[in-house]
């Protein structure tokens, strides 16, 4: 693994259910790499999957977004997820990109997730045991999910305007 500093590494690690191994940007990406590698309905993933979405930056420039990971699932379907920490949401060009990468996942009929950890309490946060995703696993029986109503793909519209009037507000 890589080297950890005050809560960023970068490394290659070695998967089982990628070509070989991927390179990873933060701590939190290398825990979800481990997570996907266990989860019995990933059948592969990869951080070397060559997309760039293209949005338009808070400035106006153009931007190209890298989403983190391309996971196939059982059955052959395809999803982006993206590792996100809470304090990057505050970021005027985060809710550009992640609304860029909903718009690509619904135009190709895939789902996109945002990984985050924002329902976990920091003091009792191990970095070896909680890495939550936004909407359940695809692995998750029904019976364990909830049955509040979800938006369409795992960040709905509302939560991007929400995010884009928090930001202009933040500013």
């Amino acid at each position: 693994m890589g080297h950890y500093h005050q809560g960023w590494s970068k490394g290659w690690k070695k998967s089982t259910r990628s070509e070989g191994g991927e390179w990873f940007d933060s701590y939190w990406e290398v825990q979800y790499m481990s997570e996907l590698d266990c989860d019995p309905i990933v059948l592969k993933w990869t951080r070397h999957h060559g997309l760039r979405i293209p949005y338009r930056k808070w400035w106006g420039g153009q931007g190209r977004y890298e989403p983190d990971f391309l996971v196939e699932i059982a059955g052959g379907e395809k999803e982006i997820r993206e590792v996100k920490g809470e304090h990057l949401f505050r970021d005027a060009n985060t809710a550009r990109k992640l609304a860029a990468g909903e718009a690509y996942c619904r135009e190709r009929d895939m789902k996109f997730r945002v990984v985050t950890k924002s329902f976990v309490n920091p003091e009792l946060w191990t970095p070896e045991s909680n890495v939550t995703i936004e909407a359940p696993s695809p692995s998750v029986p029904p019976s364990q999910v909830s049955k509040a109503p979800e938006p369409s793909g795992c960040l709905g519209l509302a939560a991007v305007l929400i995010a884009v009037v928090g930001i202009l507000v933040w500013l």
